[in-house]
Formats: C-alpha cells, sequence, structure tokens
C-alpha cells in the first residue's frame, strides 16, 4: 500500500534515522485509520459493544415484563423468533424497541379508553419506558441470580386441568410453505345439557398453529333446516371463542354461561402457517364447564355488512351494520372484523335515554388473529338500544398489508372473519 511520498528537493540521505522514523509514523496513521474504519463498520452493524448508561437489567426487570407479555409466542418452538434469554433477546433490542414504541406489539388492536378488557396484555406504559430506557442505555444482561424463580413460560393449560379435553382422531400434516385452513368436527360426548364457561387450544406444534376459531354444532347439527358439512359456513354457526398466540384466556362471568346441548360437537377451525419443515399438528381443544345452571346465558349477535363490495383503489370505504336489542341484556363480549384490508372499526351502543358508548374501538387487523374482547365488567343494554358498527377499509395498492394486490374488488362476505362484528348478550333467565 503506498503510504506517502516525500516533496522533490525534501527527500533525506539514505543512512539517516529520520527516513524510517516518518515511514513508521506514517503506518501508524494508516493502521489508525483502518482500525477507525472498521470501528465505524462495526458500529453500523450493531455488533460492537455499547456504554452502559441505565440500570435496568435484562435478568431483573425486562425479562419479566416479556415473561408476561411476549413469551407466549417469542419462546423455543413458538411460532416466531424466542426472546427467552438474553443471548436471543439482545440482537433484537432496537427492534423490540421500535414494535412497543409504534403499539405493534404485544398484538392487540383494541384503542386505550373504549371499552375495559379483561384479556388484555397487561403491557403498561411503564413497561415500555422500562424497555426503552434498557435498549438506550446499552441493554445490560445483568446478574443471572436476578432472573425469575421457575420456568419463564409454560405448556399447560392457563385456567387449569379442564372439564373435557378434545383432539382429531389424527394428526394433521403442515408442509413447509403451508398457509390454510383446516376445520375439525369434534364430538364432546355430553349426555345433557351443559354451560360453557371458557374454551382453549393447545397446539400440538405451536410453530405451525397461527390461529383457531371454535363454533357450537348443535347435534343432530341442522343449521336452518340443514345437515352442517365441515365445508360449510361458519356463520351459521354459533361462535364460542377463538385462540391466538400469547393471547390470555378469558372466561366468562361466574353467573353467565353459554349452553351446550347434549350430543352438540365442536367445530375447530385452524389456521396453519408452514415454519420450514414438514410438521404433524395434533391440537387439542379444553372445555371447561359451569359447576351448577347459571342465572344468565349468552346469546350470540352478529352484525353483518351484508354482501356489499369494497372497491379496488378507494383508501376510504366506509361499511356500516347495526341491531336492535328486542330486551334488556348486558354486553360481556365483542368480536370484531379482523382483516388486513381493515383501518378501524368502532363499535357503539346509541340507548334510549339518549346516552352514547363506544364499546370497543379497534384499528388495523394482526394477520387474521380476531380475538374475542371479553369486558372487565358487562355494560347494561336495555331494551330499544341499538349498536352500531362502523367500519373502514383500505383496498388500495398503498396498504402495504392488503394481500390482495394489485388490488381488486372484494366482497365483505369473502373476508373470510365471519360478520362485520359479533356480540355475546347475556340475558336473565337462561335456556336450554
Amino acid at each position: 500500500m503506498l503510504v506517502g511520498q516525500d516533496k522533490p528537493g525534501n527527500a533525506t540521505p539514505p543512512g539517516s534515522a529520520e527516513r524510517p522514523s516518518r515511514l513508521f509514523m506514517r503506518l501508524l496513521a494508516s493502521a489508525a485509520f483502518l482500525a477507525a474504519f472498521l470501528f465505524a463498520i462495526s458500529q453500523h452493524s450493531g455488533s460492537a459493544h455499547e456504554p452502559i448508561t441505565t440500570k435496568i437489567m435484562f435478568d431483573k426487570e425486562v425479562v419479566r415484563i416479556l415473561q408476561g407479555n411476549c413469551l407466549g409466542c417469542h419462546r423455543p418452538g413458538g411460532i416466531t423468533m424466542s426472546l427467552a434469554t438474553y443471548d436471543e433477546a439482545r440482537p433484537w433490542a432496537k427492534a423490540i424497541k421500535e414494535e412497543l414504541l409504534e403499539r405493534r406489539m404485544p398484538p392487540w388492536t383494541a384503542v386505550p379508553g373504549y371499552g375495559d378488557f379483561r384479556n388484555a396484555p397487561p403491557l403498561a406504559q411503564r413497561d415500555v419506558d422500562m424497555i426503552v430506557n434498557w435498549v438506550e442505555g446499552g441493554a445490560p444482561r445483568g446478574d443471572p441470580k436476578d432472573l425469575p424463580a421457575g420456568p419463564l413460560y409454560s405448556d399447560g393449560w392457563q385456567l387449569g386441568t379442564p372439564d373435557l379435553v378434545l383432539k382429531p382422531a389424527s394428526a394433521t400434516s403442515v408442509g413447509p410453505d403451508s398457509d390454510d385452513y383446516r376445520t375439525f368436527e369434534l364430538a364432546t360426548g355430553l349426555t345433557r345439557d351443559r354451560w360453557l364457561r371458557a374454551i382453549d387450544l393447545m397446539p400440538g406444534s405451536g410453530s405451525v398453529v397461527w390461529s383457531a376459531a371454535f363454533y357450537l354444532q348443535r347435534d343432530p347439527g341442522l343449521v336452518k333446516g340443514v345437515r352442517w358439512e365441515p365445508d360449510g359456513n361458519l356463520a351459521d354457526l354459533e361462535l364460542l371463542g377463538s385462540w391466538s398466540p400469547g393471547q390470555r384466556t378469558a372466561a366468562l362471568p361466574d353467573d353467565v354461561g353459554q349452553l351446550l346441548p347434549a350430543g352438540s360437537r365442536i367445530v375447530a377451525r385452524i389456521h396453519y402457517r408452514g415454519s420450514g419443515e414438514s410438521l404433524n399438528d395434533l391440537s387439542k381443544v379444553a372445555i371447561y364447564l359451569a359447576r351448577a345452571v347459571p342465572r344468565k346465558s349468552i346469546t350470540q349477535v352478529s352484525m353483518s355488512g351484508g354482501d356489499g363490495v369494497i372497491q379496488a383503489g378507494a383508501p376510504y370505504q366506509q361499511v356500516k351494520a347495526s341491531y336492535t336489542l328486542r330486551e334488556d341484556s348486558e354486553l360481556v363480549a365483542v368480536r370484531p372484523l379482523a382483516s388486513p384490508l381493515l383501518l378501524s372499526l368502532e363499535t357503539t351502543a346509541y340507548r334510549p335515554d339518549g346516552t352514547v358508548e363506544v364499546l370497543a374501538w379497534t384499528r388495523g387487523s394482526k394477520y387474521d388473529w380476531q380475538p374475542v374482547y371479553y369486558l372487565k365488567a358487562p355494560v347494561r343494554l336495555p331494551r330499544g338500544t341499538r349498536v352500531e358498527a362502523t367500519a373502514y377499509f383500505d383496498n388500495s395498492d398503498s396498504n402495504r398489508n392488503n394481500l390482495n394486490s394489485p388490488a381488486k374488488p372484494v366482497r365483505l362476505s369473502d373476508l373470510g372473519g365471519g360478520p362485520l362484528c359479533g356480540l355475546s348478550l347475556s340475558k336473565s333467565a337462561p335456556t336450554s
């Protein structure tokens, strides 16, 4: 490498002690430049050691926040990369900060302040601030002695031992690049009417089970006078609940139940997405039953947007649906539609006395994760209350979530998530 050349007239006579000295200094300068260049590259790649300027440690504070909000998905064998250890989480530190600040994670689309839900992630603003502090302060590890005692996550049932565990007769093969839905009919074996309190799912292969929804098929499976078949319209069945990885399982209030008639079946619709290798899945469905006949029963109400069309190209298209209550009820849960085309969906109650209350407001969607939002306290809706769902869709090429690209017209009935909004209403006297 050419490191320099003396100017004419300033040459050093051969044998002088100064020439080795100048050459040595120039070599040192070149080496220093190269070292600085390599250091800049390493800084850009994020591999260089960053100065520690925070007292927030992964092993003491951060891992506990991840444990309560993230490790349901971000764990060994989960649907995405694991964040369960410092070595796993540290390379993703800046990405974790960005996802939290942008409210993309945890995946919960309900806007704070519009409905108070029991199954919302427990992440508080204080937790977000703590992780931001940790990342910006150099993301230190801390002392392993401060790690939580016991396992960081559990593969067991969140609500304890179920009353019934149902599963298909055989495992389902999931290909490396699968992205499809499978529907399973599962016999409950009930010989008398019982009342459902909660329903849950345990994936057989957690890396490929993306979401699930559960429906009630009454024996002998007649829907509108016709036997329902596995490839039938799920909107014709009564929704029992939904599951997505990492979500908190919620039970109905103690005095509320959903009727499971004798001989009924559970229809489970599972979305599989391949993980890069062929796997077999044998997921299990948990049924939790009420110990006694509850004072109130659940009735499902669907607010459909009809068979309208979401036109291609327009970024803001409004669709409305409404339902007027025929008797006094209490709202227990809301299930807004989820779709990559959906920008916003607001569910509002207009009571006969003139009061207006936003029951739930969701913005955007997370894949096909369409949770049921369980209210912490049931909301009273007297007879004559009109519940209205107002949705805005973006079916344009500028919608980065739009899988329908290039954009083309889409019927509401083809969105696949059911009605625009579903309501779980409890009424005073149970019916059987």
